[in-house]
């Protein structure tokens, strides 16, 4: 008899786990590309008077949040106040009080978006700078993972013989384009890529063994038939017999 603890139903191990197989490749999915991360930066600066300011990204669509002032360590730029938050394909940044080489720029504001990949920026106050440098407003471009990019205000400043030049940028944002959080669209695909291989191995290893927990509760009501009665033949009485002279005669 066989006992294995793997059997059941008739089925051994080997077909369960092709069985389980099966199932796993018919559940899943077609697989869903990373999103583009959300990233925004309030300010930055490389050249003369490196700076960077407050800054958040995310990278699996959870929120997140900072701000502040900030300024580069000689103190030639700096920013009085800012907000920067990323989420699911979305990005902003607020910027306020940016004051740059000794009143060179000064911008009261500068805003910018990014939400699904459509992105958007204004500027209160454009610096001009003439020959000592140049101004570009909302500079977009494409982020390496595919997201879509706006700088709302870069300044480039001119710098003098052996000193570098300076590049500021002001509100930057970058976000995927997928909609929102994404999410399986489509059915299972998958097919089972083979049959259980083993067919069930024994037969019932017992017979019943229970007996009948009752007898019939109910007598017979019918009259049980007889055959008729055979009689004996009737025999007529056998004639009477003649009485028989015993004496013999006497002679001479």
């Amino acid at each position: 008899m066989n006992t294995s603890p793997f059997k059941v139903a008739g089925l051994t191990g080997v077909s369960m786990l092709a069985l389980v197989g099966a199932g796993a490749l018919l559940l899943a999915g077609p697989a869903q590309a990373a999103s583009p991360a959300s990233t925004a930066r309030s300010i930055t600066a490389s050249g003369a008077a490196p700076l960077s300011g407050p800054a958040v990204t995310s990278t699996d669509g959870s929120a997140k949040s900072g701000g502040g002032g900030a300024a580069s360590s000689d103190g030639t730029i700096k920013i009085s106040g800012s907000t920067v938050t990323a989420g699911a394909n979305k990005a902003n940044a607020q910027i306020s009080g940016l004051n740059a080489f000794a009143g060179l720029v000064n911008v009261a504001s500068v805003t910018a978006s990014c939400d699904n990949g459509k992105v958007a920026s204004a500027v209160s106050g454009t610096p001009s700078l003439g020959s000592k440098g140049s101004v570009a407003v909302g500079v977009v471009g494409t982020t390496p993972d595919g997201g879509k990019s706006i700088t709302a205000l870069r300044i480039t400043i001119n710098a003098g013989k052996g000193v570098p030049a300076s590049t500021i940028d002001v509100g930057y944002v970058a976000c995927g384009t997928g909609g929102g959080t994404p999410t399986p669209s489509g059915s299972p695909t998958g097919k089972p890529t083979s049959s259980p291989t083993v067919s069930p191995t024994s037969s019932p290893t017992s017979s019943p063994t229970g007996k009948p927990t009752s007898s019939p509760t109910t007598a017979p009501t019918g009259k049980p038939t007889q055959p008729p009665v055979q009689q004996p033949p009737v025999v007529p009485p056998a004639p009477p017999v003649p009485p028989v002279d015993d004496h013999l005669p006497v002679t001479g």
